[in-house]
């Protein structure tokens, strides 16, 4: 019944993800009011963002990026990978493409009542990865964090 709960709660996280990508078609075409549905659907009212350079996004300051990135009209977003890997743990790749600008964002999610709570980016760029840390290896970091933050959450590690 536990590995249900928690197979359920990757599914739910994961069409909310969907939901919300498809609002970002670059054609501007839906309503704010719809978007901010879709975004509540997706963070959990505690969501925090740890950008790779280290800077902390709180969950309003993650919406009004969002927010102001769809205003802008023309931002597609493609999901590139969802992968689990933990039972509450979702490895998750977009592709950006704003006119001419393209780029790909990676980030370690950590879900709690089928909504993301926190996301920790990964650096992919070659500068980043010299020594032994590879995404790869950034990535299982970030796993560790979120068994740490679960901990915390549950007050025992499950």
């Amino acid at each position: 019944a536990i590995n249900q709960h928690y197979i359920t709660m990757s599914y739910q996280f994961e069409l909310a993800l969907r939901q919300y990508i498809a609002a970002f078609d670059g054609t501007n075409n839906i309503s704010p009011t719809e978007f901010k549905s879709r975004f509540d659907n997706l963070y959990h009212m505690d969501f925090t963002f740890i950008a790779k350079d280290g800077m902390t996004l709180t969950r309003e300051q993650v919406y009004e990026r969002e927010a102001s990135k769809l205003a802008n009209g023309g931002t597609k977003v493609t999901l590139i990978h969802f992968r689990k890997i933990g039972l509450d743990c979702i490895d998750v790749k977009l592709g950006l493409v704003n006119g001419k600008e393209e780029r790909t964002i990676r980030a370690v999610t950590t879900i709690t009542a089928r909504q993301a709570v926190t996301s920790k980016e990964i650096d992919e760029s070659p500068a980043s990865n010299h020594f032994i840390l590879t995404p790869t290896s950034a990535v299982m970091a970030a796993k560790c964090a979120n068994a740490v933050y679960k901990w915390k959450e549950f007050g025992t590690f499950q």
